[in-house]
């Protein structure tokens, strides 16, 4: 806006009785490559342990930005990992959010590219792991959404997940989508050192994701119901499933069937990174995955 029309646009508000609403700077996107800068510094600050048994980091990613059901979900799961890995230290997030474009790098491709191709280069590889949950709405055929108002959408598929997780040569992944039709991750992802639980199968829309709640149906279960008090991974994927599956019998839902990916060198893994947990959970022990 020229100076001279911003000038008599503010003089016609005054006139109006009406004082302008100044721009919130919470709603400008820093520049992309501060968001790099930010998010490599960030890597370049977190601990690298010497636990035998590895250590784990945590990759948050909220897609949707017009409803913060997705950022409070992806902010409880940072929370919650970092409470059963100790993941604090070794932890961030990517938010889309309409309301607030500052507190956090943007949940595109290339701010997560450039966070899991930091954390390869920093984790010890052969032994550390990397959480990565995904939450956002999806389809069956693009993956997860990215919005963020009025800038440009686009959508995390598959495929863009595995080059990304491939090109940082981590081996040891943990996925978590929470997505509709969110089983379409599973053939892409799966490997030998990857674990991928998903709120549906390939077929069918998840449920819970809307502004009057704070975590969807599958975040819930997972995060507030399952995992703080699983004995293990797989063991909180079957509370899960049952937690779902009896939500929307109740509701006249159509089922979602969440579902889970274990690969065959992973379990080895899981129980060292659940040995803390197996100590003091409260859990009943859960028949092995179906996949």
């Amino acid at each position: 806006m020229r100076a001279a029309t911003l000038v008599a646009a503010l003089l016609l508000g005054l006139h109006a009785g009406q004082v302008p609403a100044a721009p919130d700077p919470q709603l400008k996107a820093p520049p992309a490559r501060v968001q790099r800068q930010a998010l490599l510094a960030t890597v370049s600050r977190m601990q690298r342990g010497d636990a035998a048994s590895g250590d784990v980091y945590f990759v948050g990613f909220a897609g949707y930005g017009e409803q913060q059901v997705f950022r409070k979900e992806a902010q409880l799961a940072q929370r919650v990992f970092g409470a059963r890995y100790a993941t604090g230290s070794r932890s961030l997030l990517l938010v889309n959010d309409i309301h607030d474009r500052r507190t956090y790098p943007l949940a595109t491709f290339d701010n997560l590219r450039t966070a899991v191709d930091a954390i390869g280069a920093h984790m010890h590889r052969d032994r550390d792991t990397l959480v990565l949950l995904l939450t956002s709405h999806g389809n069956d055929t693009d993956g997860v959404a990215i919005t963020n108002g009025r800038m440009p959408e686009d959508a995390l598929s598959p495929k863009d997940v595995r080059r990304i997780l491939d090109e940082s040569h981590i081996r040891w992944r943990i996925v978590i989508v929470s997505a509709c039709y969110s089983g379409i991750f599973i053939p892409v992802l799966k490997s030998p050192a990857t674990l991928v639980m998903t709120a549906a199968d390939a077929h069918h829309s998840s449920f819970g994701c809307d502004d009057t709640r704070d975590l969807t149906y599958f975040g819930e279960a997972l995060l507030q119901d399952a995992l703080p008090h699983a004995c293990s991974l797989t063991d909180a994927y079957a509370s899960v499933a049952g937690i779902i599956r009896r939500r929307e019998s109740a509701e006249g839902d159509i089922h979602s069937n969440p579902r889970l990916f274990v690969g065959a060198d992973i379990p080895g893994k899981l129980a060292q990174l659940d040995a803390p947990a197996a100590r003091s959970c409260t859990a009943q022990p859960a028949p092995p995955p179906r996949h």
